[in-house]
């Protein structure tokens, strides 16, 4: 029988680093957890909740990867802010689990910050207008008017902006 009165004054386990953590680190371990989600040990339910674990540190990584929390950012917003994937993380997640793009990729994916009050002119626009080589083509064709700069304040062409260009500006030579 567990002792409860003896949990009290357990001393509480801490990981101290001021250092983003490592890239290739953070793959390994989403290719662990994708491994986890298509062994057959676990049962669909428990493969759900792998799946949803998953995507959430995905996305809780992807912030902390990018060079100042995002890679892109609406000029002259007002009020809150709204982090887009400018590729859907949906998307994102699917072609990972289909081993069509690397953890390292999906770790670099895209974000940019718009105006909360502009997200929804995005909603549901991938079928039509979304694209994997042209990302920010989106939001011209819905119709989203204002100016976007990457990180290193260059503003970016919504037409003519390739992930390759978003992968060649974070220093990410081959994406094979």
């Amino acid at each position: 029988m567990i002792d409860f009165q003896n949990l009290t004054n357990l001393p509480e386990i801490n990981f101290k680093s001021k250092e983003r953590p490592e890239l290739k680190e953070l793959a390994e371990y989403i290719d662990h957890m994708k491994a986890d989600l298509f062994n057959d040990k676990w049962s669909q339910a428990t493969k759900k909740h792998i799946k949803t674990s998953l995507v959430l540190y995905i996305r809780s990584m992807q912030k902390q990867l990018a060079p100042i929390g995002y890679h892109y950012k609406a000029h002259d917003m007002e009020g809150k802010q709204h982090l887009e994937h400018v590729i859907p993380q949906n998307k994102i997640i699917t072609a990972y689990l289909h081993d069509k793009i690397s953890a390292e990729l999906v770790l670099q994916m895209p974000l940019c910050f718009i105006d909360d009050t502009d997200k929804h002119i995005l909603e549901g626009d991938w079928q039509q207008a979304g694209n994997w080589e042209y990302p920010f083509r989106r939001y011209k064709l819905a119709g989203y008017t204002k100016v976007i700069k990457d990180v290193r304040g260059n503003t970016i062409d919504l037409d003519t902006y390739t992930i390759q260009d978003h992968f060649r500006m974070l220093g990410v030579v081959d994406i094979s």
